[in-house]
């Protein structure tokens, strides 16, 4: 996967003004922090300018990079031979997480990459196994600020759910 000629291509979209902000999200995002995992696509969470039909959110999105030649592939745009699924911010949580995002340099291309507290909350709201298994791995390396994990959960009412599921977790 070639994620900088992605970023270079999802940085000009922000520079243009098609997008307001974006995150990696996803599997591809643990990886940043912790050891690779398989995965199929990227997911990009991203912020537009709010249109009256929400449907309508990522039409921006796949008008401009049509028009650059990139293809669609079921819910994907092929971009330098990388799926990308585009996902607008769905709650405040996401949003938060595409705002608070961490900026990694890759050959000198910034990639803007979703932090590993806000990876795991959205994953524990999520709740796959798959999910659990990711968080489990920020937590056996160490990656996890409890303190600011604790105050996501708070603010986005999820520290009930991370209470029962912390078993799974060993802890």
């Amino acid at each position: 996967m070639n994620i900088v000629a992605a970023a270079k291509v999802i940085n000009e979209m922000l520079e243009e003004n098609v997008i307001e902000n974006y995150a990696l999200g996803g599997a591809l995002a643990v990886t940043f922090y912790t050891e690779p995992i398989a995965t199929q696509d990227v997911d990009i969470f991203f912020q537009i300018r709010a249109a009256k039909n929400t449907l309508a959110v990522p039409s921006p999105i796949y008008d401009y990079l049509t028009r650059k030649g990139y293809k669609t592939k079921a819910e994907h745009i092929i971009i330098e031979d990388l799926p990308v699924q585009f996902l607008p911010v769905f709650n405040d949580l996401t949003n938060e997480a595409v705002e608070a995002a961490n900026d990694f340099e890759l050959e000198d291309t910034t990639i803007r990459v979703m932090s590993p507290e806000h990876l795991a909350a959205i994953m524990l709201d999520t709740g796959r196994t798959k999910d659990y298994l990711r968080i489990d791995m920020f937590v056996r390396n160490d990656l996890i600020d409890f303190g600011k994990l604790e105050t996501i959960l708070q603010r986005h009412e999820l520290s009930a759910k991370w209470k029962t599921n912390k078993y799974r977790l060993g802890l």
